[in-house]
């Protein structure tokens, strides 16, 4: 998958269309559009907004179609080898995907959105859901009315496959999916309707990543070590926030300021093995960065490079000793 390429602006939309599904209190309501939408400025938009908000997601799983798949991937077959049409591809899919939730007896409301796009690394297939959040405009003589705008921050699920890989029997990284705010009852359901199989353990490789970073680190002063540690996994957030792959050959270079050896000649002495690039996991990272934890009645937050320092761990008692409290904190306490 050219993991990149979830936010770069299509060479060309080929095609694109939005169906609507409802299904609430077991009855289920599905309009579908008649005609692909016009490519025009507003379609460019709409593709690169999602596209964008995908891109930067924590929750997205990279794949395949399972060995057992079904009207996705053979609908999606028929339709790029010409024998249907994309409009009737993609009505014939939120037909299946009506009759998927009326089994699952799941409620999903909202607009699917399916574009086909040419990239110069090759071509995508969307298939996201849209959502609409309410709002106040103001009109052309001055007064106030109600608006219902696409809502980016709250899209549903979102499914891109990457045509050319998948043509190309690329070995299993060519399907990525994402699931939206409020989806949990929906996962199962959505992701045997797209087929899917999760093929990369982006939590493993993360974690093997940092196991790394932790070797070299220890190598160098304490507090330089310590700071590494922070901005490698700062770094990674970043590249996955984009979309991005991280390689250990650019981190090194990034980084090499922050260390008194290459990171990447480590690598290359020490875990040869170790792979050139990997998706990173966002969640496995942020231990890397921020100790957090709550109860019912407490909630606590520090930087990692404070423990040690201002925060001391007392492994024996399981307690954490402050010595800097946060003067806002200082002050509630004093009763100031």
């Amino acid at each position: 998958m050219s993991f990149s390429a979830f936010g770069v602006k299509p060479l060309s939309l080929n095609h694109l269309i939005v169906h609507q599904l409802t299904r609430l209190d077991a009855k289920t309501d599905l309009h579908l559009q008649d005609e692909a939408l016009t490519v025009d400025d507003a379609a460019l938009t709409l593709v690169a907004e999602v596209k964008s908000s995908f891109a930067g997601r924590a929750s997205k799983r990279y794949g395949g179609f399972s060995e057992q798949a079904g009207h996705f991937k053979a609908l999606t077959g028929q339709w790029l080898r010409d024998g249907i049409t994309f409009k009737t591809w993609s009505q014939q899919l939120m037909e299946r995907l009506a009759l998927a939730l009326e089994n699952e007896g799941v409620e999903s409301d909202g607009y699917w959105l399916f574009a086909d796009e040419q990239l110069e690394s090759g071509r995508q297939v969307w298939f996201f859901q849209l959502r609409h959040k309410h709002g106040l405009s103001v009109t052309h003589d001055l007064n106030l009315s109600d608006s219902r705008l696409i809502d980016y921050g709250r899209l549903g699920f979102g499914a891109c496959l990457n045509v050319t890989e998948w043509e190309q029997e690329a070995p299993g990284q060519y399907l990525t999916v994402s699931f939206g705010f409020g989806d949990k009852a929906l996962q199962d359901a959505l992701l045997n309707f797209v087929d899917f199989v999760a093929t990369v353990d982006t939590s493993a490789d993360t974690e093997a990543f940092m196991a790394v970073v932790d070797a070299f680190s220890v190598q160098l002063p304490a507090d330089k070590g310590q700071n590494y540690r922070k901005k490698a996994a700062e770094f990674c957030i970043e590249q996955d926030k984009m979309g991005e792959p991280v390689s250990y050959r650019v981190l090194s270079e990034e980084l090499q300021a922050d260390a008194d050896a290459s990171f990447s000649q480590f690598i290359e002495q020490e875990q040869p093995s170790l792979k050139e690039s990997f998706i990173p996991d966002r969640k496995s990272l942020k231990k890397y960065i921020r100790y957090s934890g709550r109860s019912k009645d407490v909630s606590i937050s520090f930087s990692n490079i404070n423990l040690g320092k201002d925060v001391q761990f007392d492994a024996d008692n399981e307690r954490l000793i402050i010595h800097e409290i946060p003067a806002s904190l200082l002050k509630q306490l004093k009763g100031e």
